[in-house]
């Protein structure tokens, strides 16, 4: 039996200013006891969400400075409830300040549908340069902020404050930030290329050449430059500030749940670290939109990721979305690699978060699957599974916010810890919390990063998905125990009839790939031994301006068949590719490149180092040459 709840029966009023923050609470509280499944309808319309009277909740978030900020609020909070369904009805949700607007918690078979959402002012912000000029010997720009976007400039016109809206208890800000945030990077974007990329702060309007800062009327401010222009100011450009130096909550989280699933769902902004998943499973998005408030001028969908998940079990499905101007990756799915610092005992061992944004949330639970890793080679020197038998958590018994006691059924495989070099040498992977992967039908565009990233060593399917105006690698496939300690070796991947326009953007010097596995080992020295196995790459479309098609390390068993690879060059070879390189490999075994086409195209080179010629095998029609520059026999 379904039992269908009215918002409006506990107070909720469509279009009103009432803070819907209190009103979800209670109702949520109080339909705990009911054992029915339940629709919670809101009939169509506004309805605001305030933090002020939200509930508050002390724990810790994967990939943000949670240690620094232990308490989050979270506007509309789905805490240990079962068997709900959230009906939107085409229903707008604004969340006010830099908070969580949505928290599910401990909770199963919870269903968000038919909503969109948005925060009344992001804390993205954002300005366009209008024009350029030069006065009295001084340069300028004129910068417009969309009307929406509160701020001030001070009187005497050293300073530029971002401000939010006011609350409308404490009739006071909710944040205040000056300028370029103080980021280190910040993100500009073209609407004629639609390349989105990212800045150095002193490229942009903030920078620190500048002389003063004046307000010609509202929503229109002049800055004033000695020397120059910034060199990244160009009129018509949109720039966006975000103070990812500091995240301080995620814009939602599923956090240990299961079977969640977000339909038709509108997401126009999300504050902090995006749309985070942790030590959660069966986490499926159908429909949904990550997309800025165009109708509000917003070119800015997210603080940060738009969906990441960290540490998962079961199925993430992602089918038929749409990921459109976020700050950072659209999609990050991955484990986390805990470092091993202390043998305790023969089968006890101390482990850390080694990054200094993961901290704070259990990793481990009695019965997980884990293994160990060599974090020179990443290889399967440890491929045994242990089972963990007990474990004291992060922030218990005395342990700090990123240390945790774990023992297992059986003796470790090593009885150190560090090399000579004193470097420690080993992690440690929670195997039970890796899922397998569905990432189908969406669309990807002006992302200022990369486009997919995706570490698990269960099947992971990525077909049918569209991405164009992606400034760094399209996919990106690391495994990483030396800097994120984002953790998954690849055991059955395919990347099926996508579509690849890999575009070039001035003056960049990252690497971007449309296919990039580059796995992370200790010091960022390469490994001698496979790490990534059983990858397909097959029936896709490649539009290549420039790169490479695929550049692989470590891999074993990669299969590149039946795609079609058009090159989009200009007649005269770009100067960072001087042959028509397409593949690249390096230390990688029984590689097979069959039966692609290409377009524009009398001659294709692949390029390989610290393998033998007898790992890769070519069967096409169109000659492929190696080149022999870049050649080594082991």
């Amino acid at each position: 039996m379904t039992r269908i709840i009215d918002v409006k029966d506990y107070g909720g009023e469509a279009n009103s200013i009432k803070d819907h923050s209190p009103i979800v609470y209670s109702m949520l509280q109080e339909i705990k006891q009911i054992k029915d499944d339940i629709i919670i309808s809101f009939p169509e319309g506004i309805y605001h969400f305030y933090p002020d009277h939200a509930p508050k909740r002390a724990f810790h978030t994967s990939n943000t400075d949670t240690i620094r900020h232990p308490v989050k609020t979270v506007c509309f909070l789905i805490e240990e409830l079962e068997n709900v369904t959230i009906e939107g009805n085409g229903s707008m949700f604004i969340f006010h300040g830099d908070v969580m607007g949505l928290g599910i918690f401990h909770s199963k078979n919870i269903h968000i549908q038919n909503l969109s959402w948005d925060y009344e002012v992001s804390t993205l912000s954002e300005l366009m340069v209008q024009s350029t000029g030069e006065e009295q010997e001084l340069f300028y720009a004129d910068y417009y902020l969309e009307e929406y976007i509160p701020y001030e400039v001070s009187e005497n016109g050293q300073s530029f404050y971002w401000l939010s809206e006011k609350s409308p208890y404490s009739k006071e800000y909710y944040w205040k930030e000056e300028g370029s945030k103080n980021d280190m990077v910040i993100v500009g974007f073209d609407e004629v290329s639609g390349v989105k990329r990212r800045f150095a702060v002193n490229e942009g309007p903030f920078a620190n050449t500048r002389l003063k800062i004046e307000e010609l009327s509202k929503g229109k401010i002049r800055i004033y430059y000695d020397q120059a222009l910034p060199s990244a100011i160009a009129p018509n450009r949109v720039f966006e500030f975000c103070k990812v130096i500091d995240r301080n909550t995620a814009g939602a989280l599923i956090w240990e749940s299961e079977n969640i699933c977000l339909s038709n769902v509108t997401i126009h902004y999300l504050h902090g670290f995006g749309f985070l998943v942790q030590m959660s499973g069966d986490v499926s998005f159908e429909s949904a939109q990550f997309i800025p408030n165009t109708a509000m001028g917003k070119h800015g969908s997210s603080f940060a990721d738009s969906i990441h998940v960290s540490g998962a079990k079961g199925k993430i499905t992602i089918n038929d979305c749409t990921f459109e101007h976020p700050h950072d990756d659209p999609i990050n799915i991955h484990g986390t690699f805990t470092r091993v610092q202390k043998i305790i005992d023969e089968k006890s061992l101390e482990v850390i978060y080694a990054h200094p944004q993961q901290a704070g949330f259990p990793q481990y639970h009695i019965g997980d699957k884990v293994v160990f890793f060599n974090r020179a080679t990443m290889g399967d020197e440890f491929e045994e599974e242990y089972e963990v038998t007990n474990v004291v958590h992060p922030g218990k018994d005395g342990n700090d916010l990123q240390t945790m006691q774990v023992t297992v059924n059986k003796k470790l495989p090593f009885e150190r810890v560090k090399n000579e070099d004193n470097e420690f040498l080993y992690v440690m992977e929670n195997v039970t919390y890796t899922p397998e992967v569905v990432i189908t039908n969406n669309k990807f565009a002006h992302v200022p990063t990369r486009g997919i990233l995706c570490t698990t060593r269960q099947k992971v399917l990525i077909e049918n998905n569209n991405f164009q105006n992606i400034t760094m690698s399209t996919i990106f496939i690391s495994n990483d125990s030396n800097d994120w300690y984002e953790s998954g070796p690849v055991r059955d991947m395919t990347i099926r009839g996508n579509t690849f326009r890999v575009t070039p953007v001035d003056d960049w010097n990252y690497r971007k790939p449309a296919i990039y596995i580059h796995p992370i080992a200790l010091g960022e020295k390469n490994s001698p031994v496979p790490i990534h196995k059983n990858i397909t790459i097959e029936n896709n479309i490649f539009y290549m301006h420039h790169e490479y098609v695929v550049s692989a390390e470590n891999v074993e068993n990669l299969i590149i068949q039946n795609n079609k690879i058009v090159n989009m060059r200009s007649n005269k070879l770009d100067k960072e590719n001087k042959k028509n390189v397409f593949f690249e490999f390096d230390t990688c075994k029984n590689v097979v490149i069959s039966n692609n086409t290409y377009q524009r195209l009398q001659q294709v080179y692949a390029r390989m180092k610290r393998m033998h010629e007898s790992d890769l095998m070519i069967v096409e029609d169109l000659t492929m040459v190696l080149d022999s520059n870049v050649l080594v026999d082991r």
